[in-house]
């Protein structure tokens, strides 16, 4: 879970190019604008439109009043939007959500002076539109306020069997989401018999590795937004801490305190909302896009949180959780070059498939015979810290015309 408080905000921007973060990750839809599009943005409520073809373009301003507009129309189709936060402290994240309330789409992080994009294609109906800050959850008075109505009738989604290509990347990512929550299931038994028998080495040595099941299909699981916080929520994502649970609660107790005592009901949750995770995940609707707008945002995981060294504060074993985004993202992304390659994007292929290949050659360098599989965190130098920044940088900035090439 990637949540950035406004505290943590300046030492972000002095780790990672901010420059690179408001470009780069904005760049999810097409390159040019079509002919006969419009961008709409402002105002309490509007319409867009688009020409034939065309993604139609939906611009937010995140503000501590919500979103503006707060009241949004476009037609069933291809809709890429941008949300901006020109200023605000108070909010940091836009969200699309269907009716039964999935995160179909968002962007973390929007500290002030960035943005992000991301595709979807939706089909005719209701949604919602959330610009909260994320450490307030439910809690936030603007929480579930802005409203989306698609008009018009259902279209056909990419990735549907007239689109071979993009149906099986959907499939095959299915099957490996299905794959990674199993085993979070599986992994979970002994970590939390290993807390319950009072084991504390062998809890510590599992903590790392279980957690890079989660941190590959991170978001299929920040989709179900009330089960993400519940299992990943660092200490300062939350608002009462009391309410404090999941595995950096355990993280907590087991590094800072050294002991496994007081564990014993956290692990009892964090073994149910698991269960829960596997279940629900099973029954999820992806759409193609949001493999390409997944990919980008486990980048952004590690953008934001590992290669700052607040993600596993205590433990220090962020590398195992950059890996395990990494793998995630280049999974999502592996499972789509068909379909690009089909597309006439081979060489973007290419770009994109170097510059994963640069960052794990990066992270290579600091796997060690431990049960984690990394060094600790605190062996990373300002230098190494900087140079991984640059990497992901440089893989971000290609990644993030992926989702708007496989929507056309």
């Amino acid at each position: 879970m990637q949540h950035l408080t406004p505290s943590r905000t300046g030492r972000l921007v002095a780790l990672v190019a901010a420059g690179a973060l408001a470009t780069g990750l904005a760049a999810c839809g097409d390159d040019d604008p079509k002919a006969g599009e419009t961008t709409v943005a402002g105002g309490a409520s509007t319409t867009t439109t688009a020409g034939s073809g065309s993604a139609q373009q939906v611009a937010i301003e995140i503000g501590d009043g919500g979103c503006t507009p707060g009241t949004v129309s476009v037609k069933a189709g291809d809709v890429t939007f941008t949300a901006r936060n020109p200023s605000s402290s108070e909010v940091d994240e836009f969200e699309v959500k269907n009716a039964d309330g999935i995160i179909l789409g968002e962007k973390e992080n929007l500290a002030p002076g960035l943005s992000g994009s991301f595709s979807l294609t939706l089909q005719p109906g209701e949604y919602v539109l959330n610009c909260i800050l994320a450490a307030n959850g439910e809690d936030d008075p603007n929480y579930d306020k802005g409203k989306l109505t698609v008009t018009g009738g259902k279209v056909s989604t990419p990735g549907s069997p007239d689109d071979p290509e993009l149906a099986k990347a959907v499939e095959e990512y299915k099957a490996y989401v299905a794959k990674e929550t199993a085993a979070l299931v599986a992994g979970t038994k002994p970590f939390v018999a290993a807390l319950r028998a009072g084991k504390l080495q062998q809890a510590k040595d599992q903590f790392g590795p279980l957690r890079m099941h989660y941190e590959r299909i991170e978001p299929i699981a920040e989709s179900f937004g009330d089960l993400d916080p519940d299992i990943d929520a660092r200490i300062n994502d939350v608002a009462d801490r009391s309410t404090w649970t999941g595995f950096h609660r355990i993280e907590q107790i087991l590094w800072k305190g050294r002991t496994t005592k007081g564990t014993a009901r956290y692990a009892t949750k964090l073994q149910k909302d698991i269960a829960a995770l596997n279940a629900r995940a099973k029954k999820v609707d992806i759409q193609p896009a949001q493999l390409a707008n997944g990919a980008l945002g486990l980048l952004d995981e590690v953008a934001n949180s590992k290669i700052t060294g607040e993600e596993d504060r205590y433990s220090h074993t962020d590398l195992a959780d950059f890996q395990g985004n990494l793998e995630g993202s280049r999974k999502a992304f592996e499972l789509l070059v068909p379909a690009l390659e089909k597309r006439g994007e081979g060489e973007l292929v290419k770009t994109i498939t170097a510059r994963f290949d640069d960052v794990q050659k990066g992270l290579d360098a600091y796997k060690r015979d431990t049960p984690l599989g990394f060094a600790l965190y605190d062996e990373l130098t300002d230098a190494d810290r900087k140079r991984f920044s640059q990497q992901i940088d440089a893989l971000a900035e290609p990644l993030s015309l992926v989702a708007g090439k496989v929507l056309h």
